[in-house]
């Protein structure tokens, strides 16, 4: 199975492309981060995030995809801007017709790291560690892959009634 993970936002949105290959073993596929400038209006980068999302899921063809959950924190402006870009990648992600799975980030963190308060830095050491990559990863693309290791293992959970987190090797 072949899922996209996403970290939305307006002027990063960083996604991963995480393959199963097998119980508990996933292989990175594709990974980056869609970027726009803050001197485009809202509409074009809007445009932006919907456009790049587009061809890389018609280059990769995910089976499954997964986002961040809206959480309300202390900048509202910031995060209606992410709810903005939530909905590019919504309209992306349904023209692909493909099951879409939300994760607060206090999910992600407990599925990657056993943790739901852990720093962005230990998740980041895990998803390199999960999937054996050995460059440095930006902290969209970082949490882009744990969404998808999540999506990963709600996949397994339901399908094989399995329990164990994404960490379990």
């Amino acid at each position: 199975m072949r899922v996209i993970g996403i970290d939305p936002g307006l002027s990063a949105t960083g996604y991963g492309i995480v393959e199963s290959t097998g119980i508990n073993r996933y292989a990175p596929i594709a990974y980056g981060t869609i970027r726009t400038s803050s001197k485009k209006d809202i509409a074009s980068r809007l445009f932006s995030i919907y456009e790049n999302l587009q061809a890389v899921m018609g280059t990769y063809s995910p089976d499954a995809a997964g986002i961040e959950s809206i959480f309300i924190g202390k900048d509202p402006k910031n995060h209606l801007r992410i709810g903005e870009a939530r909905g590019a990648i919504f309209v992306a992600l349904k023209e692909h017709d493909i099951d879409v799975y939300e994760f607060s980030p206090v999910q992600v963190k407990k599925a990657i790291t056993g943790y739901g308060a852990a720093e962005k830095a230990q998740v980041c050491f895990m998803v390199s560690r999960l999937l054996d990559i050995r460059s440095a990863v930006n902290e969209h693309v970082a949490d882009a892959l744990a969404i998808a290791l999540s999506v990963l293992n709600q996949y397994a959970i339901e399908r094989y009634g399995q329990h164990d987190r994404v960490t379990s090797r």
